[in-house]
């Protein structure tokens, strides 16, 4: 049965009349009177009869008006439902990020979504790369930019940067007065690290640990919340640190600590996005990629 039927039906009951529902339908009386016809066979029993000039709705035809305008009134619901999910699936996108991409990738990358397409709206949720991959498996973000990889196979992941983690030191630290640094070094060092679930954490450690560094063996003064919190305790005199080469060039730019290189141990690490197989054909997802590779 087509809900164009059921709409033709209740506009006849509505108007009490075919040749009035034809006219506000647009549509010739036949083919008003085609369609009443046909339901009443499909339903196999007479709902409308015609009563001193009046139509008269039978008892099965009083059931089938009220059970029409609610179906009518359940699709039109549904409808909208579904415009708004499209409308939001295509239109605005929700994007989980570390702390180093938020910064320093996303903004030009917003930048260039914007100017693509205005109309596209973007919603950014900011922590720790692992907390990141948790808010994707619970489906509350589209995609992620994170400073580690995730090893679940459901998710595409794509490499879209590398950075380099530098040693950050209060201005005028005595490690300032080496020609060259390395490792050994650093073991008397005040050593302020990351929260545990952070990819410049995780990537400081790694590091350590390939260069036969165990963690027992850093003297780690604090742990901290977030890169800027990092360099504000080094700038104070608290500890040494490493962060991201895009956070600690700018520290540095503006005097506010001293950036070196630890010359046996590469604390190299990559940035990543991932998203969702189920979510291959999303038109926004391909933007972004394809906006990030440009």
């Amino acid at each position: 049965m087509k809900l164009k039927t059921l709409k033709i039906f209740i506009k006849v009951i509505d108007t009490g009349s075919y040749s009035k529902a034809a006219e506000k339908m647009g549509v010739t009386q036949p083919a008003i009177s085609m369609q009443i016809k046909t339901l009443k066979e499909k339903l196999e029993t007479q709902l409308v009869l015609k009563k001193g000039g009046k139509l008269k709705l039978t008892p099965a035809g009083k059931a089938v008006y009220k059970n029409a305008k609610q179906v009518i009134l359940d699709w039109e619901k549904l409808r909208y439902e579904v415009e708004e999910k499209k409308e939001k699936s295509y239109k605005s996108i929700v994007i989980g990020s570390s702390t180093i991409p938020s910064e320093y990738i996303l903004p030009n990358l917003l930048a260039k979504l914007s100017k693509d397409d205005p109309e596209i709206k973007s919603y950014i949720e900011v922590g720790d790369s692992t907390e990141m991959i948790e808010m994707l498996e619970e489906g509350d973000v589209d995609l992620i930019l994170v400073g580690f990889k995730p090893i679940d196979k459901k998710y595409e992941t794509i490499e879209i940067a590398e950075d380099k983690l530098k040693l950050i030191t209060p201005n005028n630290h005595k490690l300032s007065q080496k020609q060259e640094i390395y490792i050994n070094d650093l073991r008397n060092e005040n050593l302020l690290i990351r929260e545990v679930g952070s990819g410049t954490r995780k990537a400081m450690l790694d590091s350590f640990r390939e260069a036969g560094l165990k963690f027992n063996d850093l003297n780690i003064k604090s742990r901290l919340g977030s890169t800027e919190a990092i360099i504000a305790a080094v700038q104070s005199g608290l500890g040494i640190s490493f962060v991201s080469k895009f956070a600690s060039s700018k520290a540095k730019k503006y005097g506010r600590v001293e950036e070196f290189e630890v010359k046996d141990v590469d604390f190299k690490r990559k940035f990543y996005l991932a998203y969702n197989r189920n979510k291959e054909e999303s038109e926004l997802i391909e933007k972004v990629i394809k906006l990030l590779n440009d």
